[in-house]
């Protein structure tokens, strides 16, 4: 007796079966995605954090080489880009703007550094930017 090369007796998957596996494959990567999208703001505020704290070294090395000169707004965080001064180059926010850099007579430091924030609008370091303070 000559057996069919696809009898009913063969095991495999139906049609129904793999579309119901790739349809519950599909909503747990909507979901996956979705649950990601939160983590992605908070990793660029704790990013900006750390170049926050990075930009404040710099500016207490610039005021420690100069005898104590504070950096004004006039030379702003530029005064910190170059051979052997801290930055090869400024870095920017996640967001693709330059941090800003304002004398702050209020704050223990006598500045402020800042990120202008997701809406890149300048709020002088108050609204959603992110700043030292």
């Amino acid at each position: 007796m000559k057996q069919r090369p696809y009898s009913s007796t063969m095991a495999g998957f139906t049609l129904i079966e793999i579309m119901l596996v790739v349809g519950i494959i599909t909503v747990l990567m909507g979901s996956a995605i979705f649950m990601l999208t939160g983590n992605l703001e908070f990793a660029k505020e704790q990013r900006t954090r750390g170049d926050l704290q990075a930009i404040i070294t710099q500016v207490r090395m610039f005021e420690m080489k100069s005898g104590g000169v504070q950096l004004t707004e006039s030379q702003g965080l530029q005064a910190l880009v170059g051979k052997g001064k801290g930055f090869e180059q400024m870095p920017k926010d996640p967001w693709g703007q330059d941090y800003k850099y304002k004398t702050d007579a209020s704050s223990a430091k006598g500045f402020r550094v800042y990120s202008m924030g997701p809406d890149r609008k300048d709020d002088a370091g108050k609204g959603d930017d992110i700043s030292s303070n």
